[in-house]
């Protein structure tokens, strides 16, 4: 509502009506007059125009109704296609997911709005959360000039819960369960005297570090995922006969799958495979996993170990959309 002066309690509904900026609403008003006053006045019960696709999720050759509230003065566009258009709504059937824009223009300026129309979405696109449950061993006993290794990591049905965080994309949210242990041992002897480093722990995986990251791509039918698992442990330095101990967030084990096909519906993802082992500096070009973390990575940078040589680690996943 507007008024040009307070004192006579006269206000009038302003002619233009507000148009969707991101997570606001914006008002366009020529201002003509010396005084201006505006208020807002509840008038449709608290509702609103937005530009909107019913329904937003459609099948192949089905039709969504794009909507809008016209005012008059303005000029509209829709894009991708008929271009300028008159009254309230359009009818699409786009063959594949599909953002449409709103464009309103006057002598004022110009203000864009967008909507989707998703088209075959698969079973998982409705899913709000997700559990993930990983599995996983290593071990390798190795050794160099100068050194011995052993190296031994596991995770016992870590469950993750995932929470959405963008369009097709989940990521942990802090709360696993489940152990992880990890049991390493270098012997380095290079130097002349046994220096002894062991790395030990067992228990649940440690939050924020450990994470787990799942993509659900609907249009080409396949997933992915990559997991971080870290646990509590103790690193003990054996030297000359002294004993240095202190505490450590060691990572047990870094897990990257690469795309691999969706089931149909919206069943539980499950799978297992022997993934080879990828040492430091390596770019991955396939699933993979990292016994990341002290013991583990001296053995490639002692060279006790190569890609070529490394023993391979046992996955195994299931992911269960939950409601």
């Amino acid at each position: 509502m507007s008024a040009t002066n307070l004192s006579s309690g006269t206000w009038q509904a302003v002619t233009q009506a507000p148009l969707s900026v991101g997570n606001a609403l914006v008002l366009l008003v020529p201002f003509t007059n010396r005084n201006g006053f505006f208020r807002l006045q509840q008038t449709n019960s608290g509702g609103g125009c937005v530009f909107q696709a019913t329904p937003p999720v459609i099948t192949a050759g089905a039709s969504s109704t794009l909507t809008w509230c016209p005012i008059a003065g303005f000029t509209y566009r829709i894009s991708p296609g008929p271009g300028i258009v008159t009254g309230d709504n359009l009818i699409v059937s786009p063959t594949t997911t599909t953002v449409y824009s709103l464009t309103a223009s006057n002598a004022t300026g110009v203000i864009t709005n967008f909507t989707p129309v998703i088209v075959n979405p698969c079973g998982f696109a409705n899913a709000t959360n997700w559990n993930a449950t990983l599995t996983f061993t290593y071990n390798q006993i190795a050794s160099a000039p100068g050194f011995n290794f052993s190296v031994a990591r596991s995770a016992v049905s870590v469950t993750f819960h995932l929470t959405p965080f963008g369009n097709g994309v989940f990521a942990f949210d802090g709360n696993a369960t489940g152990t992880v242990s990890i049991n390493d041992r270098e012997d380095d002897s290079s130097g002349g005297s046994l220096v002894t480093t062991k790395v030990n722990g067992t228990g649940p995986p440690v939050p924020q570090v450990s994470t787990f990251t799942l993509g659900i791509n609907c249009a080409n039918g396949t997933y992915n995922f990559a997991a971080i698992v870290a646990v509590n442990a103790t690193q003990t330095t054996i030297s000359q006969g002294f004993t240095d101990s202190s505490p450590t967030t060691s990572v047990a084990g870094q897990v990257v799958i690469f795309p691999r096909a969706l089931p149909t519906g919206d069943s539980t993802i499950s799978g297992s495979a022997t993934v080879p082992t990828i040492g430091p500096f390596t770019l991955p070009t396939s699933d993979y996993f990292t016994p990341n973390d002290t013991v583990a990575n001296d053995m490639w940078l002692d060279g006790a170990v190569s890609d070529a040589t490394a023993a391979p680690a046992s996955v195994s996943w299931s992911i269960t959309p939950a409601p």
